[in-house]
């Protein structure tokens, strides 16, 4: 029996697939609100009316416009691209954002100025496409700014949702990973009930991810950014076929330049945020990229002889120097859950990503350092964009209490359970033990009885 449902299970292999379950998570998050939880009936209603299973919170977006007398920092290679402008402020864009992946020549930095300032002033139309081990979630947002009128929430997003869809299939197989497609395509034949219904998972998961691209074909067409993150195989259903929705080739699909999480509408809600940010870079990347600078102006290249030529192209090319983490990230990663405490309490920002995109959250080492996170959020739920640190739910103490409560009743079973085998065991054991001394007091009265007989 979970504690989303009073359902008893027949089996611990039916209680784990539940706990997978999106409907189980799906209670969780609403438990965690204070609300009631749904049946399965109820659950395949809200998926099928609002196509998605994860709660929907809205974040506000931060842009920041600069003058033209900007200039660019750094190389055009990293995933962000960092400008200064005359007061020595330094802030930085996601790269994709302004430079498509077949530009491949070196955009001058007055070019790049003005396309950012160019984004900041039209309209735009972004759509992004997130899919990734059977779960698919699409959306087409206008950028236009919707004016305070027509919200009521002083937090309600700056702009609105055009068309969403989220779809998920059981597609991966359990335990060993992997679609059966691709395990299909090393030669070997299953045909196992979970093979046949994964199979016709991924067919109908296909058809549905290319008919919802072919009903928005107006939209994706006026559409100025096609956000894309999806694996080779993943991707086969947006770029595959004649009647593709979208080419590969096409200039407005760009990658998405950083981690993301399950496709769900709130998480494709949270990469637009994310896309649309301007942001300081932390003090360490910018120290690190002065020192990068120092030292490729204190070494002028000199042309390499023809031996040094032949070897150089032998070796590998070396790896640049990686930027040092914040203090935040680093406590994450250290599984120091009181650092992490500390650093949120003395005002740390837990949105700020890291260089390769990351939220302190998304590199915690442990549960208690994520449950440091989600206690800070309990403890101060207005103080930061919880959707944007990456933080799924507040930690109350009275969810602590349920959640020990919880396992110490498990234990208490688990012990039950224990005694329970132990004593059939045991009975089983002295039954057998008193089968067996009566098969020999039986073979023994045989014995004597013969005995007796062969005397007469």
């Amino acid at each position: 029996m979970s504690g989303t449902t009073s359902d008893p299970f027949d089996s611990q292999t039916e209680q784990r697939l539940h706990f997978k379950s999106d409907w189980h998570r799906f209670n969780i998050k609403l438990r965690s609100a204070g609300r009631a939880a749904v049946d399965e009936a109820e659950f395949e209603q809200l998926v099928s009316e609002k196509d998605e299973v994860s709660s929907i919170s809205g974040s506000d977006t931060d842009s920041d416009d600069e003058s033209s007398s900007s200039k660019q920092v750094v190389t055009q290679k990293s995933s962000q691209l960092m400008f200064k402008n005359q007061e020595g402020r330094v802030f930085a864009v996601w790269r994709p954002v302004l430079i498509s992946e077949q530009d491949s020549r070196s955009i001058p930095d007055v070019e790049l100025l003005q396309r950012l300032i160019t984004l900041t002033d039209s309209a735009q139309s972004w759509v992004v496409i997130l899919s990734k081990g059977g779960h698919f979630s699409a959306a087409v947002f206008d950028l236009r700014p919707v004016p305070p009128s027509q919200h009521s929430k002083a937090n309600a997003p700056l702009f609105k949702e055009l068309a969403h869809k989220s779809y998920h299939r059981y597609v991966v197989r359990a335990k060993a990973g992997g679609r059966q497609s691709a395990k299909d395509a090393t030669g070997k034949s299953i045909k196992s009930a979970g093979a046949q219904i994964r199979r016709y998972n991924e067919a109908a998961l296909e058809k549905e991810i290319k008919d919802t691209l072919a009903s928005w074909q107006q939209l994706l067409a006026r559409a100025d950014r096609i956000f894309v993150q999806a694996s080779v195989s993943n991707a086969r259903p947006i770029y595959g076929g004649d009647d593709a929705a979208l080419q590969r080739h096409d200039p407005r699909i760009r990658s998405i330049p950083f981690n993301t999480r399950r496709p769900t509408f709130s998480e494709a809600k949270r990469v637009l945020y994310t896309l649309l940010s301007v942001f300081e870079p932390s003090s360490h990347a910018l120290q690190a990229l002065a020192d990068r600078s120092k030292a490729a102006v204190s070494k002028p290249a000199k042309p390499p002889s023809r031996k040094e030529d032949a070897v150089a192209s032998l070796e590998p090319e070396p790896q640049a120097p990686t930027e040092p983490d914040p203090p935040l990230h680093e406590a994450a990663k250290a599984g120091d859950a009181d650092k992490v405490k500390s650093l949120l309490e003395a005002g740390t920002n837990p949105c700020e990503a890291d260089s390769r995109g990351k939220v302190p959250y998304d590199v915690a080492a442990d549960k208690a350092v994520r449950d440091a996170f989600r206690r800070f959020m309990a403890s101060q739920p207005d103080k930061w964009d919880y959707t944007l640190a990456g933080v799924p739910s507040p930690l109350t103490d009275e969810l602590e209490s349920q959640q020990l409560a919880k396992q110490a009743e498990k234990k208490a079973r688990q012990r039950e359970k224990e005694k329970e085998r132990k004593r059939a065991a045991a009975e089983k054991k002295a039954k057998a033990a008193e089968g067996a001394r009566a098969a020999a007091e039986a073979e023994v009265a045989t014995a004597a009885a013969e005995a007796a007989a062969l005397e007469e």
